[in-house]
C-alpha cells in the first residue's frame, strides 16, 4: 500500500506535464490542458507594497481556462486580504510548426473589492499573442482596465501594452533542468483621477518599463523571478516615476484527478 502510495505521489510531482513559459508583467497565450491544475506562490513588491499571491490554475479544457488569486498585503497600510481576483482565458487560435508554435487568446479578469486594498470591483479584458520555438519566445498583448469609483473619486482607466523577448541558451531535453531568459517591455497609461467632477491635477499619465526576468523549469516544476525598471513617464502634475516592482514565484502543475 505504501508502494502504492509513493508511486502515485511521484507521478503527481514528476508527472509529464510541460511547463508553459510566460511573460511575467504581461500577457501570454498558453493554457493548461483539459482538467489539469496548477498551484503557485508568488511574492511581489509594487504598489500596494509586498504581497504574496495564492492562485489555483485549472483547465476547463484544453483551451479555455480560469484562474483564482489570493492575494495577502503586507503593509498597506495594514496587513489583511487583497482584492481577490477570477480570471479567464479562452485560446482562439493555435497553429503548429516545425518545433515551434504560433497562439492568441483573450483575456478577462474580475477583481472583487477588500477593505485593505481598493475595496471597489475592477475588471479587466485583453488579448495576447505568442510564438514559441525550442530556441526563441516572443509575446505580445494589451489589456484595458477598467477601474471602479473609491470615496467619490474615479480612479482612471489604465490601458497596457507589453512585448517580451525570451531565449533558450541552451537546448535541454524534458528531464533537465531548462532556464529561459525573458527581457520585457511595458507601458502603462492611465486616465486623470476625476472627484466631484474635476479633474484631480496630480493622478493619470504614462510609464514605459524594462522588465528583465528568468524562468526556470524542471518537468512540471517552474521558478520565476523579475524585476519591473521604470524608465520613461510622461506622468500629470508632481508625480514621481514609480518604484521598480519584483516577483519571484513558485509553480507546480498536475494532472488530472480523474
Amino acid at each position: 500500500m505504501k508502494i502504492r502510495y509513493g508511486f502515485i505521489f511521484l507521478f503527481l510531482i514528476l508527472g509529464r506535464s510541460g511547463m508553459a513559459h510566460e511573460p511575467l508583467f504581461g500577457l501570454g497565450p498558453h493554457t493548461i490542458y483539459k482538467y489539469g491544475y496548477a498551484l503557485e506562490t508568488e511574492f511581489e513588491k509594487g504598489a500596494e507594497g509586498w504581497q504574496n499571491q495564492l492562485a489555483l490554475l485549472y483547465g476547463l479544457t484544453a483551451d479555455w481556462a480560469i484562474t483564482i488569486s489570493f492575494p495577502y498585503l503586507f503593509e498597506n497600510p495594514i496587513s489583511g486580504i487583497g482584492n481577490i481576483m477570477f480570471r479567464t482565458k479562452y485560446r482562439f487560435y493555435r497553429k503548429d510548426l516545425r518545433d515551434a508554435s504560433k497562439q492568441a487568446a483573450i483575456h478577462s479578469g474580475l477583481f472583487l473589492p477588500s477593505q485593505n486594498a481598493t475595496n471597489t470591483t475592477d475588471f479587466f479584458m485583453g488579448v495576447s499573442y505568442g510564438y514559441e520555438s525550442r530556441r526563441h519566445y516572443f509575446f505580445s498583448g494589451i489589456r484595458y482596465r477598467f477601474n471602479g469609483t473609491v470615496q467619490n473619486i474615479d480612479r482612471g482607466d489604465v490601458f497596457i501594452l507589453d512585448v517580451a523577448y525570451g531565449i533558450r541558451p541552451w537546448l535541454l531535453e524534458y528531464l533537465q533542468p531548462d532556464p529561459v531568459f525573458l527581457l520585457e517591455l511595458n507601458g502603462q497609461n492611465q486616465g486623470r483621477f476625476i472627484k466631484n467632477k474635476q479633474q484631480v491635477k496630480d493622478s493619470g499619465g504614462y510609464v514605459i518599463s524594462l522588465s528583465p526576468g528568468l524562468l526556470f523549469s524542471y518537468r512540471n516544476l517552474m521558478f520565476k523571478t523579475g524585476v519591473k525598471i521604470p524608465l520613461i513617464n510622461g506622468l500629470n502634475g508632481s508625480k514621481k516615476l514609480p518604484n521598480k516592482e519584483f516577483v519571484v514565484a513558485f509553480e507546480i502543475h498536475f494532472p488530472p484527478l480523474y
